[in-house]
């Protein structure tokens, strides 16, 4: 009886560790990247010029903005339900661009859907005073302007049909009231109607507002 308690016990503690060790293989294969670092670039940007891959911009973060761009990698992978275990967020996160002005500076959170590989973003307002991120994050889809092949952005079919040549993030002042504000364009396409999205935000006592918002229909010529 006592030899059939002992094969009981050792059996428990094989598969209790067996499980903690899968929980842990799952856990570790979705953890977020260990480094995270920034490409510093200058407004404004057009992703088709710009070089993922060019150490002399690359900047390393301060550990309070690497978390804040964790998080944001962590709630895109929630909202495309990334449960794959047998993937990481390596696979849906591209890189993090930088756009500094002088009161407000943006992180531009490039990322793919995983697994169709269609182009996002998500962009983080950063008040360079108070040091600290507006509440609010930006949806800026991307995907009917770029591809992101090879580990570079790709103008679509349509970007390049349609003769889109604007950036697809600048600085205005709208309201002309000296402060800068941020210009967004990118291309909506829903497989029959086409148009140019054009929002202006920016941010006042750390909210993120709508300052205007502009549909222009495109097609063929």
């Amino acid at each position: 009886m006592r030899i059939l308690t002992i094969v009981f016990l050792l059996t428990c503690l094989f598969g209790c560790s067996n499980g903690q060790t899968k929980k842990l293989d799952i856990q570790r294969n979705n953890s977020v990247l260990s480094v995270v670092s920034a490409i510093d670039l200058k407004f404004p940007l057009r992703l088709n010029e710009t070089n993922l891959h060019d150490k002399n911009s690359t900047i390393q973060l301060n550990d309070g903005i690497i978390s804040k761009i964790e998080e944001t990698i962590k709630e895109y992978a929630t909202e495309i339900e990334f449960y794959d275990s047998t993937q990481t967020y390596k696979d849906i996160y591209i890189n993090t661009i930088r756009l500094y002005d002088s009161l407000q500076t943006i992180f531009v959170v490039l990322l793919k859907h995983y697994p169709t590989g269609v182009v996002n973003s998500k962009v983080l307002f950063y008040d360079n005073v108070e040091k600290e991120f507006s509440d609010k994050t930006f949806d800026f889809n991307l995907w009917a302007l770029y591809n992101f092949e090879d580990g570079e952005f790709i103008p679509t079919n349509l970007k390049t049909n349609f003769k889109i040549t604007t950036p697809e993030i600048e600085l205005v002042d709208y309201d002309q009231d000296g402060v800068n504000d941020f210009k967004f364009v990118r291309l909506w396409h829903n497989g029959t109607f086409n148009a140019i999205h054009t929002k202006i935000l920016t941010i006042r006592n750390n909210q993120l507002e709508t300052l205007h918002f502009d549909e222009l229909p495109i097609g063929y010529e």
